[in-house]
């Protein structure tokens, strides 16, 4: 049985892409400009279509929003829309490092085999034990063997 879909998630705001940080008290007085209140409509409009906003809730903090003056306007407007976890968040980044882990295990493994099973056979057939090629094979599979395990370790 599959795994279930994963359910859409509106994505971190992207706070460097303002003029300055709204989230740090020293950027307040700082002037904001068209693109600070283009992004501020963006993600409000991604809170009303994830239903975060109802309709009137939308359009007055989107009418404030092409009010604001500064800075330290912005996390009033949005500080309560702000994702807890996003989809390049540690833990997410981590299950992604140990899929990717398990994956390079997996081929490496399957590779070896598969190498294993065709020695078996032509042994077989020729009715004696060949040279074991296979461990060249085996050898080579080590960088990925050795890649999976720092993935599968990093913590970062």
């Amino acid at each position: 049985m599959s795994a279930p879909l994963p359910v859409p998630q509106p994505s971190e705001p992207s706070w460097e892409r303002f003029t300055a940080d709204p989230r740090r008290p020293r950027n307040a007085p700082v002037r904001v400009g068209h693109a600070d209140r283009d992004l501020l409509a963006d993600m409000l409009a991604d809170a009303y279509a994830y239903g975060r906003l109802d309709t009137d809730e939308y359009n007055d903090r989107l009418d404030k929003a092409m009010e604001i003056k500064t800075v330290g306007e912005i996390m009033p407007l949005v500080g309560d829309l702000a994702t807890t976890g996003s989809r390049n968040s540690p833990r997410d980044a981590g299950r992604g490092r140990k899929l990717a882990s398990s994956i390079l295990y997996l081929i490496a493994f399957s590779v070896v085999a598969i190498n294993v099973v065709i020695w078996a056979l032509a042994s077989a057939s020729a009715a004696q034990l060949l040279y074991f090629w296979p461990m060249w094979v085996a050898v080579g599979m080590l960088v990925p063997v050795i890649i999976a395990y720092a993935l599968g370790r990093s913590s970062d």
